[in-house]
C-alpha cells in the first residue's frame, strides 16, 4: 500500500522589514532561501508561501511530503519572525492530496481554516461529522451560483498534533479538520456564506463544532510556488 502524502502548514508573522516579494530586499531573499532548503530534504514534493489577505504581516508556508516522516526544519525561520509571536506548525493528510499539483498556486485565493470538534466523540458522531463535511464540500463546489462557488477543495484531519488543548471541549482536547478551499476572490467566499445553501449545509457542523483553536482561525492567502 502506498504511503499517504502529508502537507505541512506553518503560520508565522514576519518582521515588517522582511519582504520576500521584493527581489531587492535582502532579508526577504534570505527568508526565501531558508524556505528553499526544504527542497533538499528527503520526501519533499513541493511548497508554496503567501501573505494572508487579512493581515499582510502574517504568512502561510505550505510543504508537501511523500509520507508522514517529512518535516521542514523551521529553526532558522525564527530570525525573521516578529519577536512577539509564535510560529504554528501542523501536519495534515489532505484528500484529495495537493502534492504534485499546482492547485494552491493557481487558486486566485485559498481559504485555510481549522474546524475543531470534541476529541471524545463516539464512532457514530465521527461518522456524522465526516458525512456532514462531505455534504458541505459538495454544496460549495456544485450547488452554488457561479459567483459564489468554490473552485477547489481539499480537507483532512490534523494528524500532528493529533489533538489540541481546548477549554470548550468536554474532554479538554479537540480534533481539528483542516480545509483548504480555493475561491475566485474573498468576495466570492463572502457571497457563498450569505446564501441559504451555505446556512443549511453548515448548520449540522456548527451544532457539533467548537470555537476555532487559537492560531488556526480562518484566513485567506494568495500562495506562490517556491
Amino acid at each position: 500500500m502506498a504511503s499517504q502524502t502529508v502537507t505541512q502548514f506553518t503560520y508565522l508573522r514576519l518582521k515588517p522589514d522582511v519582504k520576500p516579494e521584493d527581489p531587492n530586499n535582502e532579508a526577504g531573499e534570505a527568508f526565501l532561501n531558508v524556505l528553499r532548503t526544504a527542497k533538499q530534504q528527503s520526501g519533499y514534493q513541493g511548497s508554496s508561501w503567501g501573505r494572508t489577505i487579512e493581515d499582510r504581516d502574517n504568512v502561510v508556508w505550505v510543504v508537501d511530503w511523500a509520507d508522514a516522516r517529512g518535516a521542514a526544519r523551521t529553526n532558522e525561520i525564527r530570525h525573521f519572525l516578529d519577536a512577539s509571536t509564535e510560529m504554528i506548525t501542523f501536519y495534515v493528510s489532505l484528500i484529495p492530496s495537493l502534492a504534485g499539483t499546482d492547485v494552491l498556486t493557481k487558486n486566485p485565493v485559498t481559504e485555510l481554516v481549522g474546524l475543531a470538534f470534541p476529541s471524545d466523540m463516539s464512532p457514530d458522531e465521527h461518522k456524522k461529522v465526516n458525512s456532514d463535511l462531505i455534504a458541505f464540500r459538495t454544496a460549495l463546489l456544485e450547488h452554488m451560483d457561479k459567483n459564489a462557488r468554490a473552485i477547489s477543495w481539499s480537507m483532512g484531519h490534523v494528524s500532528r498534533p493529533g489533538t489540541v488543548d481546548h477549554a470548550s471541549s468536554p474532554s479538554g482536547k479537540a480534533l481539528v479538520h483542516m480545509l483548504a478551499v480555493g475561491w475566485e476572490s474573498v468576495e466570492a467566499h463572502k457571497a457563498a456564506r450569505e446564501t441559504q445553501v451555505f446556512a443549511d449545509v453548515i448548520k449540522p457542523l456548527r451544532e457539533k463544532m467548537l470555537p476555532p483553536p487559537k492560531g488556526v482561525e480562518m484566513r485567506h492567502a494568495k500562495l506562490n510556488k517556491i
